[in-house]
């Protein structure tokens, strides 16, 4: 449990509330939406002698240590990438952050782009308005053997994304989505989670698509929510590096690389915001 932080786990055990300063730093962190271990261990690292700024400050930055992340821009290479998640939590519009992106450095010839969303409503429309935008040629696969068959023919291409099903987690429609992905080596799944979503609903979500190795995270929806240490926390509980960020529809100004003292900064900014816009709501 927690890994990636495990130097914090060899400090003295001391009880955050021994102290005010601890007891401020612990306070603050679980109204991050931090994950209540990983804030008690991190308050018992904090020198009672430091003033309430000093503490802060050195309590963000052991978090941010902590924090899993992919080291550069995971896709900026090329591959073959498949978005999995549960519906809602912006699949499509990320594919189409991530294939703007590499359009404007290397040009859309060598995009791709798949969807195997026959479910949806509108789904497979949006990938292709989003590929016209492009300039991304995109592709249908319905089943295993024809998405087997379609990233064979796109080989050549440099980048090729798969925007996947949009399904809940409880779905038993699932598993059957998720074997398709397992049966092709060469496909690189990248979990995307809605950051304004509860930790215990995220935690089911990883869960559930454990089977495919997702080799990271994509956090999405980060300006919907203000306990943004929810989601890092569960990335941190379960190991899976944070890739990207996004936080807004634009394509493809909303999506950043993740990095460690960003998103703690921006935890604090966005716990900020909420608490400012508290008093407003309950008035109306």
């Amino acid at each position: 449990y927690l890994r990636a932080a495990a130097y914090l786990f060899s400090a003295e055990r001391m009880t955050p509330h021994a102290s005010p300063v601890k007891a401020q730093v612990l306070d603050d962190l679980e109204d991050f939406g931090c994950d209540p271990e990983m804030a008690r261990t991190v308050a018992a690292c904090i020198g009672s002698d430091l003033d309430a700024r000093k503490a802060r400050g050195h309590a963000l930055g052991l978090w941010a240590k902590s924090i899993p992340v992919v080291r550069g821009d995971a896709t900026s290479k090329g591959g073959m990438f498949a978005l999995v998640g549960p519906t809602g939590v912006g699949k499509t519009t990320t594919i189409a952050k991530l294939a703007a992106r590499f359009a404007r450095r290397h040009g859309p010839r060598d995009i791709a782009l798949v969807t195997t969303d026959a479910y949806r409503i509108g789904a497979r429309e949006q990938l292709y308005t989003y590929g016209r935008l492009i300039g991304a040629p995109v592709f249908e696969a319905r089943d295993k053997d024809s998405l087997a068959a379609t990233l064979a023919r796109l080989a050549d291409y440099r980048l090729v994304l798969v925007d996947t099903a949009g399904m809940s987690q409880r779905d038993r429609c699932l598993s059957s989505q998720l074997a398709w992905i397992e049966a092709i080596p060469d496909l690189r799944p990248l979990l995307v989670l809605q950051a304004n979503a509860q930790a215990t609903d995220l935690d089911e979500v990883v869960r559930r698509f454990w089977s495919v190795r997702p080799e990271a995270v994509v956090l999405t929806k980060l300006d919907e929510t203000g306990r943004l240490g929810a989601s890092l926390s569960v990335a941190m509980r379960h190991q899976l590096p944070v890739a990207y960020v996004t936080d807004g529809q634009r394509v493809p100004e909303d999506i950043h690389l993740a990095e460690p003292h960003r998103l703690v900064l921006r935890a604090a900014e966005l716990r900020t915001a909420a608490r400012r816009d508290e008093p407003a709501i309950h008035a109306a």
